[in-house]
């Protein structure tokens, strides 16, 4: 190759127009030498008498061979001529360099370089010969050429014989490199035959986010120019394709395009990479850089390398010259060899997940995204697959449910575009030929963590949607809930106080306590759905907007964040205060008032603010009610990344109109119009069940279905990644201590005080008191948590691990109102009856004997002190023995309740 090339990082010349369209020889009228001047001829001559070949004619016969030239000059790039032309005669080369290439289906192919005082396109010596040049000549440098047309050349050789052994003595030395030059390509052909790559043709990068958008620009300009190109990508994020588009659009597309993968290299003894393949090795074998001589080379896991080979590779950007491995050639060091280096003409683009360095060149750096951060690209590419698959397997094209697409979306493919091309290949290649639809079962593989050990009960239960959907859920039980709420309450300030005659006291007490408490293991927070505090403020709400339009405040989140949870807690405080020093329970009128109190927050609230601010945040039942709903089987959450990458409405969490929904699958009654997230809380935010309460709001209003009511594993939120704050564990310790408060006076006896009054007539005394028992979990658990720490210094903090004793407290809690659901509740209709004044003496009772009570709660705690074991290990990250401290009290806490329901 001739030596005035220049770096492989600076651009090739571009190829000019052709032959044609040049005013050359072939009839192009050029003048010939002999009408030019004697001093260009005599230079001609010279220069030919001065050449091995040509020396050997006499001068004459030199001089006529001059004077019948046609002379020109071409600069670098230009084609002399092109396949598929007539040769009407034959070129001289007095300087530069050009090469004869031939157009491979695997590239552009050198057949040979052709030097100073060589001839090249031979015109075949047979006049009106319909032969046609077979490959295309091009200038590699600026060129001065001499030409002879086969008319003058059949003229001389009828005037001077002599011509012929000197052209037959070219022919021949042009037939033994051609025949040389046959065998190295077939040598080199074999060699590029493992790691030649297809090139994309007429095809765009898929995607429309904003990465691919980037991307896009990016490969377009790399294209431009032959910069060395490092791509920043992890394994199967679709390199191998860029880099061909990058080739197929740069000054080397006719040019081979080949990968080698660093990892699939020998290693040496040392464990680095031997890299003969690519550099080659002195004296012994070439290497791949030096055998493609021009193309784009593809190196990837190039952090393989190690700083010698980056060094050859730096080397070879600068000058264009390869440093081949010697015998001795050490990994960490280049070796200079003695030997005339090696030029080459190559693009290279380096692949490596993490980012190289390559100091001294300029360098174009791509990085490409993971597939988990282009969500939105999910959808064009997994379309695409899935076209291809069926087109490859002779079948229509599958479609795909919404069920589908989100397992698609959810899933974070560590295998990126790679692994999800066969995931679809899969599904195609397993769907039945009468399938139209692939079926959810068999994307089995694609889960997302977040999904892990759920059941989507939308999907699985045909008949839920539609109910969770129609207009009867969850306002149809509003009706239901008003109607039994509102004569209750009435008749607690109205009627009977007793417990065995006030049906507010019975429904208060024995129904809505322990069927409550025990609903939130599976169905979280669902009571505030139908809660008849949060559906009086809601119709007066509706009511007073219709007869004063008005714009409600907003809420301000910041201050609610951080003081809410502790208003609510002080309420709760207040309510187990009065509860336990005005007996409450055994006294209708109070409960009444209580009922009343809650429902005028609701009401006050719902017309001031926007939404439902008092459940969210100021409820005392509600914060209760977020806390429990934690444990729940069930949870509502929604699909991320088609919350990120499909939904341009947000109509879940801001409310929007009906929404035409495009999905063929679609109910009539999806997409419908709402008011938004009566919490203001996004379902894609969701980390816990705390701020849902299964209104289904975000399920009506998604035009996506993007939403699941997931069937998991109890007690999920605490698991993973949970985050607890100071103003809910205070209410968790407060709830826990409301049953030692309940047993206050068994407590007291066994302390010696079995005299003290705790009631409404000794505030002074009963105060200090109730809040001592509320206390105790407080100052048990804090203790513990101490010793705890104090053996293992990396237990997480306080405020973590004491969400590990919410499953007890909440079996706690249960087993003290287990007695009056067993002993009361089933006598809901005498009470009822003697409420209104009948006797009810002959009316049904269902009760059972407080043994039966005894076990239930006994069975209740010990299931609790079981399951709090797992969720223990999994808050704190510790072993069993880190954990001791906790398991004794846990153990503790057990035998406390056990002694104080007997």
């Amino acid at each position: 190759m001739d030596t005035q090339t220049v770096p492989v990082h600076r651009s090739q010349p571009q190829l000019t127009q052709s032959l044609a369209e040049q005013t050359l020889p072939l009839g192009s009228g050029k003048p010939k030498l002999e009408l030019v001047n004697q001093e260009l001829v005599l230079e001609w001559v010279n220069w030919l008498t001065s050449q091995r070949i040509w020396m050997k004619l006499p001068q004459q016969t030199l001089t006529e061979i001059v004077h019948c030239l046609q002379y020109f000059t071409v600069e670098a790039g230009t084609p002399i001529y092109q396949k598929g032309q007539i040769p009407v005669g034959f070129y001289l080369l007095k300087s530069g360099t050009m090469e004869i290439a031939h157009l491979l289906p695997i590239g552009h192919s050198i057949i040979r370089y052709h030097h100073p005082g060589e001839l090249f396109g031979y015109a075949s010596l047979v006049e009106d010969s319909a032969e046609v040049y077979q490959s295309t000549a091009i200038a590699i440098t600026n060129c001065e050429i001499g030409f002879l047309s086969l008319i003058d050349f059949t003229e001389l050789s009828a005037k001077y014989p002599d011509i012929f052994p000197t052209i037959n003595a070219i022919l021949a030395d042009e037939l033994n490199r051609f025949a040389l030059k046959i065998c190295h390509e077939k040598t080199k052909i074999q060699s590029w035959q493992p790691y030649i790559q297809p090139v994309p043709k007429d095809e765009n990068i898929l995607g429309n986010s904003k990465a691919t958008q980037k991307l896009a620009k990016q490969i377009q300009q790399a294209a431009e120019n032959l910069q060395p190109v490092i791509f920043q990508a992890r394994p199967g994020t679709g390199k191998t394709f860029l880099a061909g588009m990058i080739h197929a659009q740069s000054e080397v597309a006719d040019r081979p395009f080949i990968e080698i993968d660093c990892a699939e290299l020998p290693h040496r003894e040392d464990g680095t990479i031997n890299t003969d393949l690519l550099f080659g090795k002195a004296g012994k074998q070439s290497g791949i850089i030096a055998i493609l001589e021009r193309g784009t080379l593809l190196i990837d896991r190039g952090e393989l390398l190690t700083c010698g080979d980056r060094d050859r590779l730096i080397h070879y950007c600068k000058t264009g010259y390869i440093l081949p491995n010697s015998e001795t050639t050490e990994s960490n060091s280049p070796d200079i060899n003695t030997e005339q280096p090696l030029q080459s003409w190559v693009r290279l683009i380096l692949a490596s997940p993490d980012p190289l360095e390559f100091p001294e060149i300029e360098t174009i750096q791509i990085k490409l995204h993971p597939l988990v951060q282009r969500k939105a690209d999910i959808p064009e590419f997994a379309q695409h697959f899935l076209e291809k698959f069926c087109r490859e397997n002779n079948r229509p094209t599958l479609q795909l449910n919404r069920a589908n697409w989100r397992r698609l979306l959810s899933y974070n493919y560590p295998g990126n575009l790679t692994e999800l091309a066969e995931i679809i290949h899969r599904a195609v290649l397993n769907t039945a030929p009468e399938e139209t639809e692939i079926p959810e079962r068999l994307f089995w593989s694609v889960q997302s963590e977040k999904n892990a050990f759920r059941v989507d009960l939308l999907n699985q239960i045909p008949w839920l949607r539609p109910l969770l959907l129609s207009r009867w859920y969850p306002e149809g039980l509003w009706g239901i809930m008003m109607a039994i709420f509102v004569p209750t309450t009435l008749l607690g300030f109205f009627g009977p106080q007793t417990r065995d005659s006030s049906i507010t006291l019975n429904l208060f007490w024995a129904w809505w306590w322990p069927m409550y408490l025990f609903l939130f293991a599976y169905i979280g927070r669902f009571w505030c759905t139908v809660c008849p505090f949060m559906i009086t403020g809601e119709w007066l709400r509706r009511f007073s907007l219709w007869l004063f339009p008005r714009q409600q405040l907003p809420w301000n989140h910041k201050w609610l964040n951080r003081w809410g949870a502790w208003i609510l807690f002080a309420g709760f405080v207040a309510i187990y205060l009065w509860e336990k020093l005005w007996d409450l329970p055994h006294k209708a009128y109070l409960s009444a008032w209580l009922l009343t109190i809650i429902t005028a927050g609701a009401v006050i609230f719902s017309l001031i603010y926007e939404r439902r601010l008092w459940c969210r945040h100021l409820c005392p039942i509600g914060g209760m009610n977020g806390l429990f709903a934690k444990l729940s089987l069930i949870e509502l959450r929604s699909t991320q990344q088609i919350c990120g990458s499909q939904c341009q409405t947000s109509s879940c969490y801001k409310g929007s109109k009906t929404t035409t929904l495009a999905f063929g699958e679609a109910l009539p009654s999806e997409g419908q119009a709402t008011e938004g997230c009566p919490l203001y809380s996004h379902p894609a935010q969701l980390t816990d069940n705390r701020d849902c309460m299964l209104c289904m709001s975000c399920l009506k209003g998604c035009p996506n279905r993007s939403a699941q009511l997931n069937l998991r594993f109890p007690a999920s939120d605490l698991l993973d990644h949970h985050r607890g704050f100071a103003a809910e564990v205070a209410l968790l310790l407060l709830l826990l201590g409301g049953v030692f408060m309940h047993h206050a006076q068994k407590i007291l006896t066994w302390l010696g005080w079995s005299d003290l009054a705790i009631d409404s007539e000794h505030l002074l005394i009963s105060i200090p008191v109730v809040i001592a028992l509320l206390s105790i979990p407080t100052f048990l658990t804090y203790c513990t948590h101490a010793i705890a720490q104090w053996q293992d210094p990396e237990m997480p903090d306080y405020l973590t691990v004491i969400y590990a004793y919410l499953p007890f407290t909440l079996a706690a809690n249960l087993a003290y109102y287990i007695p009056a659901a067993i002993t009361e509740a089933g006598k809901v209709l005498p009470v009822f009856a003697r409420t209104l004044g009948y006797s009810g003496a002959a009316l049904p009772t269902i009760t059972w004997s407080p043994d039966v009570a005894a076990f239930l709660q006994g069975l209740t705690l010990l299931s609790a002190l079981v399951f709090s074991v797992y969720p223990l290990l999994r808050i704190t990250h510790r072993p069993w023995l880190s954990n001791l401290p906790h398991f004794g009290l846990l153990i503790a806490l057990a035998v406390i309740n056990f002694w104080l329901i007997n």
